[in-house]
């Protein structure tokens, strides 16, 4: 880092360090609001209420990354944060000058802010080096919107990819099909099933949970072809998402770190699992990566899993006697929706009865009342090895033909998956 930045850290201006004189995002956010009102299109097609959001974000990215700087942290989170947020501008049609000019406007009124009340004779010095720092603060921030805008192109142009991918997905890819639209099939394929889970605050307008729900799919899409070279291929809903990425440039090893940063791209928690397959596999592969999806919502489970981690718990949800004879040895709590809810609850904290007691938010002791009765009733204990195993297999099970019997009827595998 510059010296002019490391002296900017200890720079004072009217007796008082820099860095407590940042102005508050209110301040500054009316300024850039004004250029995108003024003689532009942007309010007729965004609402204002969400132009003032995306404002006040942007800007807020900005003062978090001038904090930074000023006190020499870690900037690399927060230029994320500001590439995300010029990337949704970009794609709502703002031309990269306009954005230059707007990030600009930003800087300077920061700037001003910071040295309104300046002495001449006391605080050249810290001025001076403050200016240093903005100096290298813009080219961070040219260097941002450079990349967001850079990133919202490859998006743009990704139709002939997802086109491949559909045909991949449904068995019906050509060496020559896939070349026709620009794309070189690989032998194989690591098959990611995602799934974004909705943000606990979801209490948006409805036109605005659309929003979001698209910009989420945007952000995800950018960060899988900035991570892959552009080598993934995708298929992208509202709420899930399937991506196929060749073997040759994909280590497994990094799987983990991988769906940790689909997530910090899709700013919710997100559960996902992969298989390995065939270029000829991909519909076997999907079809397993999600049936193992499926079981992780089932079970509570968030984050990563891959398919050999949950073998046997696929291999019970697939039809057959010894799934329903599994299934069978919960029919006693039928009667109990408290203990099976807990019984759940239990195995998705890998019966840990501190963590069941946090979940359910009861007290250690009605974790442990509940679990001896779970053991008189079906005479399996869950809080041995062997009943764990046997309970565990019998709740997945259960889960899947509940589903089973769900659609059959009609009704929304997800809700059910809630409701146990």
């Amino acid at each position: 880092m510059p010296d002019s930045v490391l002296s900017a850290r200890a720079a004072t201006t009217v007796g008082r360090p820099v860095i407590d004189r940042l102005p508050t995002a209110s301040t500054i956010s009316g300024k850039i609001m004004n250029l995108f009102i003024v003689g532009s299109e942007l309010p007729a097609r965004v609402p204002i209420a969400v132009l003032r959001r995306d404002v006040t974000a942007l800007v807020n990215a900005c003062l978090a990354l001038t904090a930074r700087m000023l006190t020499g942290g870690d900037t690399a989170e927060p230029l994320a944060e500001v590439r995300a947020d010029i990337m949704e501008w970009a794609h709502q049609g703002v031309t990269i000058g306009a954005m230059h000019k707007a990030v600009w406007v930003g800087a300077q009124a920061v700037f001003d802010h910071l040295t309104a009340r300046a002495r001449l004779d006391d605080d050249h010095l810290a001025v001076i080096e403050t200016a240093h720092m903005f100096v290298h603060l813009s080219r961070e921030l040219s260097m941002a919107i450079s990349q967001a805008y850079l990133r919202e192109m490859r998006v743009a142009g990704s139709d002939a990819a997802d086109a491949v991918a559909a045909a991949l997905i449904a068995g019906k890819a050509t060496p020559a099909m896939a070349r026709a639209c620009g794309v070189r099939l690989a032998e194989s394929y690591f098959v990611f099933a995602v799934e974004f889970m909705p943000p606990r605050s979801a209490g948006e307008p409805r036109p605005d949970r659309h929003i979001l729900a698209h910009r989420t799919i945007r952000r995800v899409r950018a960060e899988v072809l900035h991570l892959c070279d552009d080598k993934a291929l995708m298929q992208m809903g509202t709420d899930t998402a399937t991506l196929l990425i060749p073997q040759d440039h994909f280590d497994p090893a990094a799987a983990e770190r991988f769906v940790e940063q689909i997530a910090g791209a899709a700013q919710t928690q997100v559960r996902a699992a992969f298989v390995a397959a065939g270029a000829g596999g991909i519909s076997e592969g999907v079809e397993r990566a999600h049936a193992v999806l499926d079981i992780m919502r089932r079970l509570r489970r968030v984050g990563l899993e891959r398919f050999d981690d949950l073998s046997l718990e696929y291999q019970l949800s697939r039809p057959g006697t010894a799934g329903r004879h599994l299934a069978a040895l919960l029919d006693p709590l039928e009667d109990h929706p408290v203990l099976l809810e807990t019984l759940t609850a239990h195995l998705a904290t890998r019966s840990t009865r501190l963590r069941t007691a946090r979940a359910l938010h009861v007290h250690p002791n009605t974790v442990d009342y509940r679990l001896n009765k779970i053991a008189e009733i079906t005479g399996l204990d869950p809080t041995q090895p062997d009943g764990v195993w046997r309970l565990r297999s019998a709740l997945v099970a259960r889960m899947t033909g509940a589903g089973e019997k769900e659609l059959a009827a009609g009704g929304d595998p997800d809700q059910t998956a809630q409701a146990c």
